[in-house]
């Protein structure tokens, strides 16, 4: 389903469920058709349920975002799902625990990881470029991952609705916001905890059939294909682009449902990444997402602008700094007296093709441009920084409980803002997505990085990376 959401943000981070095919379906298929409004018998698992999310459609249409209705029309024959695909992973919490039919949902995942450097173990113990999996030819505790939430019913009532997501394991570095337990944990150790999601939303059903939904607090990124939960993308690995945009926003997120195909957004956020800070300055989110009739082709489009340097300049002693921000030890904890004039922009772009019931295609293009960065410039002066990437999947049904994966990425790092090194960098990965349950992943994955100029991997003396890896996810 297409939204065009009207977004005033707050805080970071959106949310993705299971994808439909997950337990065995046919395959990434043309989804249901349909809107916010009309029929109350839903035909696709609604936002945040634990039957998941579709990786056929980019990230802002998949769940948690505020941007996908309940209810749809009734799918034509040829988008119909297979009874396995409709029914979807079981969910073992609830039924263990007798209750479900709550309306509180309680589920989640448990995610291990190993990577394997086929250059040997860097003496960092980082690969570079690979994310989350970066640590080399060691297992991973990524996600223990738990979610209670009562998702809002996008009908014709006023309803209210919440989510609260706790991340333990490795990932808590990847997901974790600025001025949140920046030295709580150690840096690359299994014992750290994250709340990348804790928000209130609610539906009025205003202006037009599908109404209006507005959620506040702390929530996922909506834009983008692939997503921060393990269980919201299709490979172990995350391209370069997701790693370097931002993972969560901290605002008031608002959609307009506008028609069954068209959504609205616009809001505002206190940055990328970032806790509440009063010192910080609010940016703008908006953008539109659109899907064709038969649901074959979906197109997703969002962006946001403001200033997102830090008031002050980091000090060393803090392990943590943001992406695309001047690295300490940079006049540390003096004041940053153009932070509120310079404005960073992102542009993100999705579009999405299900050519047929097991092949579906999607290509990103992500921008950032962000104005006059102190430090980057001759002798410690502000300079324009950039960074922009395009990046392609095929997801081919193998078999009714095999996804294969191909992905291929260009990333350039104009000025060394995003990763450290100023370089393009080019990244492709082939994986398969196997689920012998509905309950049980596992995702091999064969990853080749490599960059045209500079020697980053393994401790700045190798151009490039072939990185073998693995993981499984239980889901409950």
């Amino acid at each position: 389903m297409v939204l065009f959401v009207i977004a005033i943000a707050v805080g970071p981070s959106c949310a993705q469920d299971l994808a439909p095919w997950a337990g065995g379906g046919p395959g990434p298929g043309p989804a249901a058709s349909g809107g916010a409004g009309g029929s109350t018998a839903p035909t696709r698992p609604s936002p945040g349920s634990p039957t998941g999310i579709d990786l056929t459609v980019p990230r802002a249409e998949r769940g948690g975002t505020g941007t996908e209705p309940t209810e749809a029309a009734a799918p034509s024959e040829a988008a119909a799902p297979s009874e396995p695909e409709a029914a979807g992973p079981p969910n073992l919490l609830m039924r263990a625990l007798g209750i479900e039919d709550s309306p509180v949902k309680l589920y989640g995942w448990i995610q291990n990881s190993y990577t394997g450097n086929t250059n040997g173990t860097p003496r960092n113990g980082i690969n570079f470029g690979v994310y989350p999996n970066h640590l080399a030819n060691r297992w991973q505790g990524n996600q223990y991952y738990f979610i209670v939430e009562n998702p809002i019913e996008r009908n014709d009532r006023v309803n209210l609705g919440f989510r609260y997501d706790v991340l333990f394991g490795n990932d808590w570095q990847f997901t974790k916001d600025y001025g949140l337990f920046d030295r709580a944990f150690l840096p690359n150790h299994f014992a750290g905890v994250d709340f990348p999601q804790i928000y209130g939303e609610i539906h009025l059903p205003w202006l037009t059939r599908g109404g209006i939904d507005f959620k506040g607090g702390r929530w996922y990124s909506p834009a983008g294909y692939e997503g921060v939960q393990a269980i919201a993308r299709p490979l172990l690995s995350v391209p370069y682009t997701l790693n370097f945009t931002p993972f969560t926003f901290f605002g008031l997120l608002g959609a307009l449902h506008l028609t069954d195909q068209v959504n609205l957004l616009s809001g505002t956020v206190n940055g990328w990444d970032r806790w509440i800070d009063r010192s910080y300055k609010w940016s703008y989110i908006g953008g539109l997402t659109w899907t064709s009739k038969d649901s074959g082709t979906s197109f997703n489009s969002v962006f946001v602008v403001g200033p997102d340097q830090l008031p002050r300049f980091e000090s060393p002693s803090n392990p943590f700094t943001p992406t695309g921000v001047t690295p300490p030890p940079f006049l540390a904890g003096r004041r940053n007296p153009g932070y509120g004039g310079n404005d960073r922009l992102y542009w993100s772009t999705v579009l999405t093709r299900q050519w047929s019931k097991k092949l579906t295609e999607a290509l990103q293009s992500d921008q950032i441009f962000d104005a006059n960065t102190p430090g980057f410039g001759p002798g410690g002066t502000a300079h324009n920084t950039e960074w922009y990437s395009l990046a392609h999947w095929f997801l081919y049904q193998l078999h009714p409980k095999v996804l294969g994966v191909w992905r291929a990425e260009v990333f350039r790092d104009n000025n060394g803002a995003a990763t450290g090194v100023a370089d393009t960098f080019y990244e492709m990965t082939l994986g398969l997505k196997l689920t012998p349950r509905p309950w049980l992943w596992v995702r091999p994955e064969a990853r080749y990085d490599w960059a045209k100029s500079t020697h980053p991997f393994n401790d700045d003396t190798r151009r490039s990376q072939l990185t073998l890896a693995i993981d499984l996810i239980l889901l409950f």
